[in-house]
Order: structure tokens, then C-alpha cells, then sequence
């Protein structure tokens, strides 16, 4: 930051809390005026067990994934998903 090697992009940093555990993608298609959500799917992060190992940056993934509950699926669809098509319809 002090040499500026990165531009303006260098000027503020910021720093978040670690967040531990598995993660869940959950993707849709959208046409703009009705959303079909897919199954949810999770990418293998690590590259030996027991998240051991370097990053694979998502090498492998597998779907559907079993993570999510039937009601987490429903609230990301209900929060998430209809509230995007919302801001969607009304920005046009």
C-alpha cells in the first residue's frame, strides 16, 4: 500500500471475518420476467481430505449437493432470488 502498487485500488483495505465450514452454491436462470433456480452444487476447495491441502480453485464439483436444508432452499429463493428479479424488473 505505502508504494501505491496497486493505484487507487490500494487506498482502503478491508478486512473481514473468516467464516469456517462448507459452502453451497446455488445459481438460477433468469430471463428477466420469471427465474428457474437450479439444483445447488459444491466445488471441492482443498485438494486432499479433511480440507488438507493447497486451493484447488474449484477443480472438482458435484451436484446436487445435500447441504441444504429444504427450507435454506426456499429462503434463497424467496430472499434472494425473487428479490434480484424485483430490482431487476424495477431498474428495466
Amino acid at each position: 500500500m505505502k508504494k501505491k502498487k496497486f493505484g487507487l485500488a490500494g487506498e482502503r483495505i478491508i478486512i473481514e471475518e473468516a467464516l469456517h465450514g462448507e459452502e453451497v452454491t446455488m445459481m438460477a436462470f433468469c430471463d428477466g420476467e420469471t427465474l428457474l433456480p437450479m439444483l445447488p452444487s459444491q466445488d471441492h476447495k482443498r485438494v486432499f481430505d479433511e480440507d488438507k491441502g493447497p486451493n484447488t480453485g474449484g477443480m472438482g464439483a458435484y451436484c446436487p449437493a445435500t447441504l441444504l436444508t429444504n427450507h435454506e432452499k426456499m429462503l434463497i429463493e424467496e430472499v434472494v432470488f425473487k428479490n434480484f428479479l424485483r430490482g431487476l424488473k424495477r431498474r428495466n
